[in-house]
C-alpha cells in the first residue's frame, strides 16, 4: 500500500500570516492536531501543531504551571496575537503519494513525528498519521477467492479510484459522519471508518459502498453512537 491509499485528504491548511489565535481555533474546529502552513501559492512552508502552541506558551523552562497561569489570565495572551510563522516548525519531513506505507512508518519512527504531510511538488495534498497506519494494518485483508475460479488481478479496479468513489457515494447519503470518517480500499475490499448515529445508518453506508462498481466486499469498522 502507498501513502495515497490511506492519507487524509483534502487537508485543512493555514497561512503563515494568520494569528496563533486563528490557528488554535482551526485546530479545535477541524478536530486535527496539526495544520500544514502554506504561502500564497499554496506551497507548504511549515507545519503548526498543538505542541507548537503549548511549547510557545510554556516557554523554555518547560514548566506546565506557566501554561495554567497563561490560560487563566485573560490579560496575558500575547502569544495568541503572534503569527503562525513565529511558532511553526519549518523543517518538515514529507513524503509523496507513491511513498510506500513501510517507508512512511520508517520516517515517523526516525523523526519521532505523529504525522507525515504528503506533497505533490510543493503542494500539500494529504496527511498520513499514525492512526492511518493502524487503519492500513486492519485493512490488510485479501479478497476471498476459490482455487477453481480465482479472481484475476487485472479485473480489480484501482483501489485509490474506488476509495474516492465510495467516500463520495456515502457522503451523498446526507448522514452525519463523525469520528474522522474515512475509507480504505484494499484489493477491492472497502473498509469503512468513523461514527454514525445508529446501526441503520451503518448498514446504509455499507450497502452504498457495496453498490460501487469494482467493490468486491465491504467491512465496516464504524461505531454506532447515538447523537445527543
Amino acid at each position: 500500500m502507498y501513502a495515497k491509499d490511506v492519507m487524509s485528504s483534502p487537508v485543512t491548511t493555514i497561512s503563515a500570516g494568520a494569528s496563533v489565535r486563528d490557528a488554535a481555533r482551526l485546530l479545535i474546529n477541524a478536530q486535527v492536531s496539526a495544520l500544514p502552513v502554506v504561502d500564497q501559492r499554496n506551497a507548504m512552508t511549515g507545519i503548526v501543531s498543538e505542541v507548537d502552541l503549548i511549547r510557545r506558551v510554556v516557554g523554555d523552562s518547560n514548566d506546565p504551571t506557566q501554561l495554567h497561569a497563561h490560560l487563566g489570565d485573560p490579560d496575558s495572551q500575547e502569544v495568541l496575537s503572534l503569527t503562525v510563522a513565529d511558532i511553526m516548525t519549518r523543517d518538515v519531513v514529507t513524503a509523496t503519494e507513491e511513498t510506500s506505507l513501510e517507508d512512511v512508518a520508517t520516517l515517523m519512527l526516525e523523526h519521532q513525528t505523529k504525522r507525515i504531510p504528503i506533497v505533490r511538488g510543493t503542494d500539500v495534498v494529504g496527511i498520513v498519521s499514525r492512526i492511518d497506519l493502524v487503519k492500513a494494518m486492519l485493512s490488510h485483508a485479501k479478497p476471498a477467492t476459490t482455487a477453481a475460479t480465482p479472481t484475476p488481478a487485472p479485473q480489480l479496479r484501482d483501489d485509490e479510484s474506488l476509495r474516492m468513489q465510495v467516500a463520495a457515494a456515502i457522503q451523498k447519503l446526507g448522514i452525519s459522519l463523525g469520528g474522522s470518517f474515512d475509507v480504505v480500499v484494499r484489493h477491492g475490499i472497502a473498509h469503512l471508518w468513523g461514527q454514525v448515529g445508529n446501526v441503520e445508518e451503518d448498514k446504509a453506508c455499507q450497502m452504498t459502498a457495496a453498490r460501487v462498481a469494482g467493490i468486491t466486499d465491504v467491512i465496516s469498522h464504524m461505531q454506532a453512537l447515538p447523537r445527543r
